[in-house]
């Protein structure tokens, strides 16, 4: 009878345990917020890609720093101040200087809604001439939006915080982090009309959230302004690209399926405009392809393609009407 009782309360501790490390494993996969260093100095934090939600907690963009000689430079804050508090905790893993510089890329809230978890480093907060107008106009939309897809209720006390170093469109600010010079890029319009890029000259790597790996580029502004720019990034010398969406790698890779999709959709809606195709029936024309054969309308297997090709159709409709 002994050995009976033994040996119950011997598996259900076994089990007891079983459930506890599981629990504990659960938690580390969804709560685990890891750092990537992709080039010498130059660390990342890949977002998941997927729209935010509740489970994901707002952390699909890519977010990170470069870390100089005298100090560093953090590159977009996430979605949520949860989100930038961790990424400061793990700044500070890796280096105690002081954070002189945050560059906010442009104003969508899954790359800036961190900011205010840094406001205590009294860094510089970076962004493009047209930054500033962009966040006063957004900011109350984004922050409902946000708080909507992800229910946290610390999104309802978020307050905006703007840029106070603020670059000319089509010029450049060179940063000195400390034997490192990294040059800060203001855009024409393109994936938003205030488009940032980061250019580490040490390693030449290039961070630009004009730049969307295999998750689906979605036009907020101009499809020709951003094809233009994309151009202009490839001919520069570059050895890694660091995306606002996906993972970090060549040139090539990054920016060839962006413009081979932005070709298609610019001849589609050029032809559709030659046709007197209205915006409606230009939309059932490209749907009823996708329904027929998929692969032959998503090319390049964009992930969300669904969720914004068709907006992305509405954009280019519009802007190519006017040629």
């Amino acid at each position: 009878m002994f050995e009976v009782i033994k040996t119950y309360f011997s598996r259900f501790y076994i089990s007891q345990k079983f459930y506890f490390l599981f629990f504990i494993f659960l938690s580390t996969k969804c709560f685990s917020f890891n750092i990537q260093e992709v080039a010498n100095g130059v660390y990342v934090h890949y977002g998941v890609q997927e729209e935010s939600n509740p489970e994901n907690k707002g952390d699909i963009a890519n977010i990170g720093f470069i870390v100089g000689k005298k100090s560093i430079m953090v590159i977009d804050t996430g979605g949520t101040q949860i989100i930038g508090k961790k990424l400061l905790k793990e700044i500070r893993k890796f280096s105690q200087l002081p954070i002189s510089h945050i560059v906010i890329t442009h104003s969508h809230p899954d790359h800036f809604f961190g900011t205010e978890a840094f406001l205590n480093e009294k860094a510089k907060i970076v962004g493009h001439e047209k930054l500033n107008r962009s966040l006063i106009n957004n900011f109350t939309f984004y922050k409902n939006l946000q708080y909507t897809n992800i229910g946290l209720e610390t999104i309802k006390d978020l307050k905006l915080v703007k840029a106070d170093l603020l670059v000319d469109v089509n010029k450049e600010e060179v940063i000195d982090l400390g034997g490192r010079l990294v040059e800060i890029k203001a855009w024409n319009s393109g994936h938003t009309d205030n488009d940032l890029s980061v250019f580490d000259l040490n390693t030449k790597t290039f961070w630009s959230e004009n730049i969307f790996v295999e998750r689906t580029p979605s036009i907020r502004a101009s499809i020709l302004g951003w094809r233009k720019n994309l151009l202009d990034i490839m001919a520069m010398d570059i050895n890694l690209i660091v995306p606002g969406h996906g993972k970090a790698i060549n040139k090539i890779e990054a920016i060839k399926p962006m413009i081979s999709y932005f070709n298609r959709l610019i001849t589609q809606i050029r032809s559709f405009h030659v046709d007197n195709k209205s915006l409606q029936e230009s939309i059932n024309s490209i749907l009823q392809k996708e329904i027929i054969n998929p692969s032959n309308v998503n090319k390049e297997s964009w992930i969300l393609f669904t969720e914004y090709h068709y907006t992305n159709i509405t954009k280019a409709f519009t802007e190519l009407e006017w040629e």
